[in-house]
């Protein structure tokens, strides 16, 4: 399998994030016509319609890691420029945790896994690969190209600020306050504030 190591530079139009399914990324999965180093140092370059639009969907992966699987690539879209996908990403721990590095723009880099089922070499020895199986994409920090990378995040991880930012802020004021207790509120929800008397000038003498 070719895993794709270094970098070259394309530009992306980033889409539109409306329509996307939550918990999910997109973005260029490869360039055509475009040289990259795959990990045995071999120079490669995908030629235009060389990875396939249907058949089974490539998984998600974290840095290649087949013990990381994270997700499945639900969409592959071929253009002149290269392949671009849709991943939706798997309600777990290692999911939540690359959906918000994602976000965070620190995984904001893809990188493909293929093998190649047609191929031909140049005079400089760069080979030419005109069809290949779309096995798995990764999530990378630096991928082999430049232009390989997630222009789109559509994350709704769980988070504790959610349940409080729905629970009231104050009391009722018609409501009689009752005696003090000594039984602990549940964690992460706010409880309301007691009314707070202010002392006249006759208490203080």
């Amino acid at each position: 399998m070719l895993r794709f190591v270094t970098t070259n530079d394309l530009s992306l139009d980033a889409a539109s994030v409306e329509g996307m399914p939550s918990r999910s990324i997109t973005g260029l999965a490869a360039p055509y016509g475009v040289e990259a180093t795959v990990s045995d140092g071999t120079r490669v370059i995908l030629e235009p319609g060389a990875l396939p639009v249907t058949g089974r969907r490539p998984k998600l992966y974290m840095s290649h890691d087949s013990s990381k699987a994270i997700g499945l690539v639900t969409e592959r879209v071929d253009s002149p420029e290269g392949m671009y996908f849709t991943a939706t990403i798997s309600a777990t721990r290692l999911g939540d945790e690359a959906l918000v590095l994602a976000a965070d723009g620190v995984l904001d880099s893809v990188s493909v896994g293929i093998n190649p089922t047609a191929f031909t070499y140049d005079d400089e020895g760069v080979m030419h690969v005109t069809a290949a199986t779309f096995d798995e994409l990764s999530l990378v920090a630096q991928g082999a190209w430049a232009a390989a990378q997630i222009s789109q995040v559509a994350a709704t991880p769980p988070t504790a600020t959610n349940s409080e930012s729905e629970a009231p802020a104050m009391a009722d004021p018609i409501t009689p306050e009752p005696e003090p207790v000594t039984t602990p509120t549940a964690p992460l929800h706010p409880t309301p504030k007691r009314e707070f008397k202010m002392p006249s000038s006759g208490d203080y003498l």
